[in-house]
């Protein structure tokens, strides 16, 4: 589509701007002006890019690039304008995956700074991460079609390399899992998720796909259907590399549900662990596309969804820490649950009690036809509001607020989701952030997380006393409601009869100019949230933005999905070259695919006002694009990159 206020140019083979066409595009001519000079340019000038292995940026997901020289405060001044739209091939909505880096890898092309993007369809490339040329494509094998089955608002057109890849740069493989329908059927049946190892240079497969399979205690992976959203990640711990990956399931809120870790060995290429976290009682993990944290000891920390826990083998809404254990003198590799913390039990939300049946029998009243309409995940997010309850209060900020309680769902358990968004660990400090649809944050000790019993969530504030500060409201401020209430029932509130759940990672950076940690946070309907983190892990309220997410529908209860999802960069801990750069939708785009908008803020001065001084808003230009639920840009060599769900990925770079 033709941009509006900016100019800009758009490099496509002539193959590519084929598929673009098929796919509905407008393709100006401006867009194909692309000069032979400037192509030279671009690829003969010295690298500037730092490697973008893996979803956020780094194992700890801190969604911060500290070694970025071009982009800053002084340099956005002069603004910045989409140069490109990188086609991402096969799919309408283009790429879930968040797109990876590795600089200055040899090709047949000679030596570039590859970007992979995994499409939808199966369709992964490789292109020249300055401009967006292709360098290589291959297909992995037919994709599942989209259907309600799996979304019921029927978003995406194909569910196929769903989750972000993880970069191994010293061998410069990408290990990327992707959903195959090996019988051509396109059906979620009988598709089945492969681990995909790829040449970054070429593209081509080191050895043939691997399935995802296994089984844990009584669950087998390929029982139900998963949804294999949350990213990869790649440890080396005493020399020995190890991917891992986790999954959900497609109905995510009723019987057959199920959270799984797996472990890949780089060495053999072979699936090595496979750890179910309940009997078939939920706890998925998904995180909205995030990954599983991996700390400095290799240890894995995860947030699972809704599901049953009993403090043993049944984890659901938890925050756990796996271990893994490699294969050694013929024993056989293990996964494990070592450590967990969690707030309080789906059945305590709903005003159930908990069940007195073992984890692997069914509970008493779920019938069969209560399975057969569960829904996908999101499916509980219309909890009916004609008769709620409505509790008039006063913010920390003196600011009036209504909170509506809203009728829950009933059954095994609600669609409460703690695990809607990945954990912030700040190794440094030991310390984990998590937080989910309540847009609660949790300080959680990352050396001890305290071990959850049913016997401690009868008595919430000793369970809470086993954090490392007091939870906080983190993306916004209903008033005063104690986060961590003797009921948890008292949670079940929309602030203003909107959501504030919050699916984005918070983003980790150390504030040269505050000498602390922070995090930014930007929940649903609600503004950017920035937090000042001390040594000992207690969050403290800094700034907010003016910008809301969702701003359309935001007021007409529940309002919109799924906030802000945000990255930044900086050069060192120069505070004057700190930026943080976040989409955020206009509309719902849970319901539907919207108009999205970027902005580019100054985390670190505030603006005379207090709030969070924006430097760039693609709002003042008339830049349009269709917001990617899930998918936070990439900051790297003075270029800003945005997936978005028009099929492609928005460059930006400073203008000359």
């Amino acid at each position: 589509m033709p941009l509006m206020g900016d100019s800009a140019t758009l490099t496509i083979t002539a193959s590519d701007s084929g598929n673009y066409l098929r796919h509905g595009f407008r393709i100006s001519l401006l867009f194909l002006a692309v000069t032979a000079s400037s192509l030279a340019q671009s690829t003969a000038a010295p690298s500037i890019m730092v490697p973008w292995l893996t979803r956020s940026a780094d194992n700890s997901r801190s969604g911060w690039n500290s070694h970025e020289t071009q982009l800053s405060q002084a340099s956005l001044m002069k603004g910045i304008v989409r140069a490109t739209i990188i086609p991402v091939i096969g799919d309408a909505r283009g790429m879930e995956a968040q797109p990876l880096i590795l600089p200055g890898v040899s090709t047949a092309l000679g030596t570039r700074d590859v970007m992979v993007l995994p499409s939808m369809a199966n369709v992964v490339r490789g292109v020249d991460a300055h401009d967006g040329s292709s360098i290589w494509q291959v297909n992995l094998g037919m994709p599942v079609n989209g259907s309600t089955q799996i979304d019921m608002h029927n978003i995406n057109q194909h569910w196929g390399c769903l989750s972000t890849g993880v970069i191994d740069p010293d061998t410069q493989r990408l290990y990327q899992v992707c959903w195959v329908s090996a019988d051509g059927s396109g059906s979620p049946q009988t598709a089945r998720y492969y681990m995909h190892v790829l040449k970054v240079a070429d593209g081509t497969q080191v050895v043939p796909p691997v399935m995802i399979q296994g089984k844990s205690g009584t669950q087998d992976f390929n029982a139900d259907m998963r949804k294999q959203r949350s990213s990869l990640v790649e440890t080396n711990v005493n020399g020995v590399k190890t991917v891992f990956g986790c999954s959900g399931s497609i109905f995510e809120t009723g019987n057959g549900a199920d959270g799984f870790c797996f472990a890949f060995d780089v060495a053999t290429n072979q699936l090595t662990a496979m750890l179910s976290l309940t009997a078939g009682q939920g706890a998925g993990v998904w995180m909205a596309g995030q990954g599983a944290v991996a700390g400095p000891d290799g240890s894995l920390y995860v947030l699972t969804g809704n599901g049953d826990f009993d403090g043993a083998s049944q984890w659901g809404e938890s925050f756990l820490k796996l271990k893994y254990t490699p294969p050694s003198s013929g024993k056989a590799a293990s996964l494990a649950v070592v450590d967990h913390w969690t707030p309080w039990t789906d059945y305590a939300r709903t005003g159930q009690k908990q069940p007195a049946a073992s984890a692997s029998t069914r509970v008493a009243g779920d019938s069969a036809a209560a399975e057969a309409v569960r829904r996908p995940v999101n499916g509980g997010m219309n909890v009916p509001l004609k008769n709620a309850t409505l509790r008039s209060m006063v913010n920390d900020q003196g600011v009036p607020t209504v909170l509506v309680y809203p009728q829950m769902a009933t059954g095994n358990w609600s669609d409460e989701d703690w695990g809607a968004a990945g954990p912030a660990c700040i190794f440094q400090i030991g310390v984990c952030i998590a937080t989910g649809k309540d847009g609660i944050g949790y300080p959680i000790k990352t050396a001890n997380l305290g071990g959850t019993t049913l016997k401690d969530l009868s008595n919430p504030k000793a369970n809470c006393a086993k954090l490392a500060a007091l939870p906080v409201w983190l993306t916004m401020s209903p008033g005063p409601v104690d986060p961590c209430p003797a009921n948890p029932q008292t949670l079940n509130f929309f602030p203003w009869g909107d959501t504030a759940h919050l699916h984005m990672t918070p983003v980790q950076f150390f504030d040269p100019a505050l000498n602390s940690w922070t995090i930014f946070a930007w929940g649903e309907n609600a503004q950017l949230h920035k937090w000042k983190i001390d040594a000992t892990g207690k969050p403290t309220y800094v700034a907010e933005s003016h910008e809301y997410a969702s701003v359309d529908v935001r007021g007409t209860p529940p309002g919109g999905m799924p906030g802000g999802f945000c990255s930044g960069s900086s050069n060192g801990a120069d505070p004057n070259s700190a930026i943080l750069v976040c989409t955020i939708p206009y509309g719902d785009a849970n319901t539907n695919v919207v108009n999205g908008r970027l902005l580019v803020y100054d985390p670190v001065h505030l603006a005379p006002d207090g709030s969070l001084k924006v430097l760039w808003d693609s709002q003042q230009f008339a830049i349009t694009f269709l917001f990617n639920k899930f998918n936070p840009p990439v900051i790297d060599g003075g270029q800003i990159y945005v997936p978005n769900y028009n099929g492609g990925v928005d460059l930006y770079r400073l203008v000359q």
